[in-house]
């Protein structure tokens, strides 16, 4: 929503939750995931707000806590492709996690798939890498129409087309045959 100074706040506040007095051992372990939570959003808040100097910073923290992988490179993705940063070393440090379609790992984690793929395919695009955005678009799609996400998969299709001439006849014999399967 645009609001950083109000969101750092909000983070601060919930952050700090274990200076609260007589807490016992459940209390300060749900204390610990609040800071690992506040942790994990201050870092996709400032990269989200364009600083780039915390983010071999927040990749070293993701690749520690791979649990939060995916969905930090949502953010990171998103921020290149605001940004105009040049990430491909950071993509890489993540090249295995980012296997498969995100089916895998639960609802939230299918979400984040589909918009790092479509955010990376934008940032494919942008470097030149064509058939390579056409690739991640074309999981983008796979995964808009499996999640049910129409007005995303409308979007999808779009940046598909507009890329068309730049796909290889394989990739626009995979997106005719998506296209027939869709119910």
């Amino acid at each position: 929503m645009g609001q950083v100074d109000q969101a750092r706040a909000c983070i601060d506040q919930y952050a700090e939750l274990g200076s609260m007095e007589d807490l016992d051992e459940v209390g300060m372990q749900v204390v610990q995931e609040f800071r690992h939570k506040a942790q994990v959003n201050r870092y996709a808040l400032e990269i989200e707000a364009g600083q780039v100097q915390l983010l071999e910073e927040f990749v070293n923290f993701l690749l520690e806590h791979p649990e939060e992988g995916l969905a930090g490179l949502k953010v990171i993705t998103e921020a290149a492709v605001r940004h105009r940063w040049q990430i491909d070393r950071v993509l890489y440090a993540f090249e295995d996690q980012m296997q498969g379609d995100g089916r895998e790992n639960g609802s939230s984690n299918n979400d984040d798939m589909y918009y790092h793929c479509y955010q990376r395919a934008l940032y494919e695009q942008w470097m030149g890498r064509l058939q390579v955005a056409v690739e991640f678009i074309l999981k983008a799609i796979r995964l808009a129409d499996k999640l049910g996400m129409d007005r995303y998969f409308i979007r999808c299709i779009a940046l598909l087309e507009s890329l068309r001439e730049e796909a290889t006849a394989e990739q626009i014999g995979r997106y005719r045959v998506m296209l027939e399967e869709i119910e």
